[in-house]
């Protein structure tokens, strides 16, 4: 029996893969285009690569009639960047029907365990830290109100068709697996020095402090909240309980640059968000808790830019 992951060559499926492979776990992992990952390469024999899109049941049809899944970790969106902004039907189609799709074939095919990877954009603005439990969902943006959506489709189907099903709420991570090129605009901007990127800027942004977190964890977190035996609460915010602000985290990523660039903030807040996520539930009932402070996490997504782009200069 293997764990599909949809959306496992994306950073955060990419980790979840790595850490249910290291376990000894069967993975399947779905997506649109085959990618390598260097932490991968010594479980290849626990991975298995099947090229599709959630969107499309033809090709989900394969997977779920030359496997034998015994749970679902759902995690492809299109993330709140320009990307979203400019086409927002297609996106928005991707975020809600894509997770639909997914949870129709777990109830066709009798799939028991099915995990959703929302955000804690689900939240929208608040004042304070928003807890799964202290919090209404009120999305300020039309990526939250996807992803809000595809979270109450998640829950009625577990309740309705007596799926376990959870949801992970997790916040602006990033880590080994992708560069910051290759990231949204605020990491590229933020990160972008380690790679010596140019033109790295933001209309805004300067007066923002999120909880932005190590992918390694926000992984590491989900993985805890799929394999929870009974968990009492189904809804799992998993981020970390430092907020960091957009300068600093540009400052870090300078001070871990062999040739720092320049980065322009302009003032004001580019997401409408609270800084971080409450994660006492998760401390609580899953054990969990951030193990990367920013810092660290900086400097060793820093040695694996380097090592990433002189694997690529060789290459």
């Amino acid at each position: 029996m293997s764990i599909l992951i949809t959306g496992g060559n994306g950073l955060l499926g990419s980790w979840v893969t790595y850490y249910f492979a290291q376990k000894g776990k069967d993975v399947v992992s779905f997506d649109l285009k085959p990618r390598s990952f260097d932490y991968l390469e010594e479980y290849q024999d626990h991975v298995s690569f099947h090229r599709g899109d959630v969107l499309d049941w033809s090709s989900l049809v394969q997977v779920f009639q030359s496997q034998k899944i015994e749970g679902i970790i759902h995690t492809p969106a299109v993330m709140a960047s320009p990307q979203y902004w400019d086409n927002p039907y297609p996106s928005t189609i991707l975020n809600v029907v894509g997770t639909l799709n997914l949870l129709e074939f777990a109830r066709l095919y009798k799939v028991p365990k099915f995990l959703y990877v929302s955000s804690g954009a689900v939240y929208g603005e608040t004042k304070d830290c928003p807890g799964e439990l202290t919090h209404h969902i009120n999305p300020s943006d039309l990526y939250g109100a996807s992803k809000a959506g595809a979270e109450f489709l998640t829950l009625q189907y577990g309740n309705h068709y007596g799926i376990d099903v959870r949801i992970v709420r997790p916040y602006f991570f990033f880590g080994p697996g992708y560069l910051p090129s290759e990231m949204t605009p605020v990491f590229r901007t933020l990160l972008g020095s380690i790679e010596g990127l140019d033109n790295l800027y933001l209309e805004k942004g300067r007066d923002q402090r999120l909880g932005f977190t190590y992918v390694k964890d926000t992984a590491w977190g989900t993985v805890l909240a799929y394999e929870k035996e009974n968990p009492s609460h189904r809804i799992f915010n998993i981020a970390t309980d430092e907020a960091t602000s957009f300068p600093d985290l540009a400052k870090l990523a300078q001070k871990y640059s062999d040739e720092p660039r320049e980065v322009i903030l302009g003032p004001g807040k580019l997401f409408p968000r609270g800084e971080t996520l409450d994660i006492s539930l998760a401390k609580k009932e899953l054990d969990f808790s951030p193990r990367y402070r920013m810092e660290e996490a900086v400097a060793e997504y820093a040695r694996w830019i380097k090592k990433a782009k002189s694997r690529k200069e060789c290459g």
